[in-house]
């Protein structure tokens, strides 16, 4: 199904709760010039053999791209307030749709790659107490090496993956990243020898373990 929410963020939800057990309901955001179907298929790879069907809310980004298609979150090349003030948006309407009776016993999982990844991490330093674990997937960190000595609140669990050979992000946003969630001492962190800004096998297989599937 898909629907418009608060602020016109378009999703598509699946919700499985009721047939199958599984109360994880997973919060996904796609990578820049993609859509809400390429986290779908992320999710859907986690889930390929197990007996559960994943529950999910999956967003299609504010902007869309003239021409070539596909979406985004917040404008290439924008500065670092700019990009912050569009995920806090994102944010504050995805929390303000998850207070809901419908939601309120189930682990929310966020997920997102690349633009994706980075509003996923904006949106728990923000609302600390929303969400079980957050995977970020070869996420921009551009701007995030300042973070006013304030450590990231809340419980969340990280899992941090990135491509060896990913020279989309730069190492030394990758570094931040890798740094600012450690400081939280709840991260978990991969790397993908070989791998680029993309997504393979071995990190679908690594989120199963991450999610206890």
């Amino acid at each position: 199904m898909r629907l418009s929410s608060v602020n016109h963020i378009e999703t598509i939800v699946g919700d499985r709760n009721a047939a199958t057990g599984d109360d994880r309901l997973f919060v996904m955001f796609h990578g820049y010039g993609n859509d809400e179907r390429e986290m779908i298929r992320v999710i859907d790879g986690v889930y390929a053999g197990a007996r559960r069907t994943p529950s999910y809310l999956s967003f299609h980004g504010t902007y869309d791209r003239d021409y070539m298609g596909g979406a985004y979150w917040y404008p290439d090349g924008c500065g670092i307030e700019e990009r912050r003030r569009e995920c806090s948006a994102v944010g504050n309407a995805v929390v303000a749709l998850l207070d809901s009776p419908m939601f309120a016993s189930r682990r929310k999982i966020l997920i997102g790659f690349s633009q994706g990844g980075y509003m996923s991490y904006r949106i728990v330093r923000e609302h600390p107490d929303v969400f079980d674990a957050a995977i970020l997937m070869s996420p921009s960190f551009k701007g995030e090496e300042a973070t006013d000595g304030t450590a990231i609140a809340g419980d969340t669990r990280f899992l941090l993956l990135y491509g060896s050979e990913d020279h989309t992000i730069p190492l030394d946003d990758q570094r931040t990243a890798h740094r600012v969630l450690g400081e939280t001492g709840r991260l978990e962190s991969r790397e993908y020898t070989g791998v680029g800004h993309a997504i393979r096998k071995a990190e679908i297989e690594d989120i199963g373990k991450f999610i206890e599937l």
